[in-house]
């Protein structure tokens, strides 16, 4: 039942009204915002004088927000304050995720790229995944005021990756006959992916960077001479930056000696709702790295043409926040629903375009290089913009996602898929690389279509922005 139910049941005092709207007024820091949420609930100024007694909404809202401030409870103080759009930290969250990328050249002149690279997307994939799913229940427990729970789960999903990544490696090497240094390597990796997540997360970008440039230069000069000593040195620095960067990550876990409820009894209620974004993180890794596995080893042309989208999830990352930000402020400024669906809808629109400049910038880069070395192709420009494509998908799922539609994300992602891959495989022209990386180009195309009208839509939510 909403606050404007027309059979006459509707509360007439303060309190029962601030109950039936929900927890979303409780939430409100002004209010301007409770003004938002009750004529998005279908309250106007009528019933505000026939039900309560007020000359009009804005009335009533000032009523329910001193109410609302006179019962409200101070609430658990947290250690990490919970995130607003950084652009310099931000931005260069994808550069720092991309700085072992330098290293693929040395570890594959030891290995071999036909057992190192279909190891690093296995282990990429399901580093995907578990970090986005610890950092997601981390968020949810420090915001509870509990970050030593929060810490614990990080740590927990660390060791799981990095023993998955073991036994994935392990597994790989004994199937294709690979050398036991591919082990070590799928470990240093998922090492890496979950630690630098967890780094991230508690914003320390600077570390992260210091940490890891050692092994980047070493990267880069093994590039330049080409000798198997500066390749074997390159990998040895790595592992040691990233067993420092490990390091730095759990002694972050560990700040904190505040006694909390046991783990379990804590996650016992998050862990159904966290099952969708689980489903979404898989879905997300399968339709972006499916695309590219069959290209890793005979067509690197393809393979490396969505560099950029990697090295643009920083922007993503940044814009949707500023997309948020900028939607609390004009909340505070309007008056009206209809006014905050007006600006938000062109703030939105204005996000959409500068991720797909900013990706389209960046997907110069590996083509620039594909050019350089006489390797640029059709189907490697078809595969950059897919990529940026796809990444302007990504913006606006995190905007659907921090409005709690992971449920609807999952449903349009699922969609994609079965363009591509789903497509493909009952149509023979599709294994052509140009068939295929068009076929995929237009799914995320759809996927980009879809996610816009599902953002544009809930738009009409202005409760979910408070």
């Amino acid at each position: 039942m909403t606050a404007a139910d027309a059979d006459g049941t509707a509360p007439r005092s303060i309190d029962e009204l601030i109950g039936s709207v929900g927890t979303f007024m409780s939430r409100a820091v002004e209010a301007q915002q409770v003004a938002a949420i009750l004529e998005s609930q279908g309250l106007n100024d009528k019933i505000a004088r026939e039900r309560y007694g007020h000359p009009d909404v804005f009335s009533l809202a000032a009523a329910a927000f001193s109410r609302i401030a006179e019962t409200r409870q101070p609430g658990p103080a947290t250690e990490e304050v919970l995130p607003r759009a950084r652009p310099a930290a931000q931005m260069t969250h994808g550069l720092l995720y991309a700085l072992p990328a330098v290293l693929l050249p040395a570890a594959s002149g030891l290995v071999g790229a036909r057992w190192l690279m279909p190891g690093m997307v296995l282990t990429t994939g399901l580093g995907w995944i578990l970090s986005s799913t610890a950092a997601q229940l981390a968020y949810s427990l420090i915001g509870r005021g509990m970050p030593g729970s929060a810490g614990r789960v990080l740590r927990s999903g660390l060791l799981l990756g990095v023993l998955a990544g073991v036994v994935m490696s392990a597994t790989l090497a004994l199937y294709r006959n690979g050398p036991a240094a591919l082990v070590a390597l799928g470990a240093t990796q998922m090492a890496f992916q979950l630690s630098s997540g967890i780094l991230l997360l508690y914003r320390r970008e600077k570390r992260l960077a210091v940490f890891m440039l050692p092994a980047a230069a070493a990267g880069v000069v093994y590039i330049g001479v080409g000798e198997p000593e500066a390749a074997l040195l390159a990998v040895c620095l790595g592992v040691v930056c990233v067993a420092a960067i490990t390091g730095a990550a759990v002694r972050l876990t560990l700040r904190t000696t505040k006694k909390e409820p046991a783990l379990r009894t804590l996650l016992r209620t998050d862990l159904r709702g966290l099952l969708p974004s689980f489903v979404y993180s898989v879905l997300s890794a399968t339709f972006l790295l499916q695309a590219e596995a069959p290209y890793v080893l005979d067509r690197i042309d393809i393979a490396v043409a969505g560099a950029g989208l990697v090295l643009g999830m920083g922007v993503l990352e940044y814009r949707a926040h500023a997309f948020e930000d900028e939607a609390r402020a004009l909340i505070r400024q309007v008056r009206y629903p209809a006014e905050f669906i007006r600006r938000a809808a062109v703030a939105l629109a204005r996000g959409v375009v500068l991720c797909l400049l900013a990706l389209s910038v960046l997907a110069v880069l590996p083509l620039a290089f594909l050019y350089a070395t006489g390797a640029l192709s059709h189907e490697s420009m078809v595969m950059a913009a897919a990529h940026v494509t796809v990444g302007g998908a990504y913006f606006l799922g995190f905007l659907l996602a921090n409005q709690g539609k992971v449920v609807l994300l999952c449903v349009v992602q699922g969609m994609a898929l079965a363009v591509h891959p789903g497509a493909g495989l009952l149509l023979p022209a599709a294994h052509v690389p140009l068939a295929d990386v068009r076929l995929f180009l237009g799914a995320a195309a759809m996927f980009l279509v879809f996610l816009l009208v599902l953002a544009a839509s809930g738009l009409r939510d202005v409760h979910r922005f408070c």
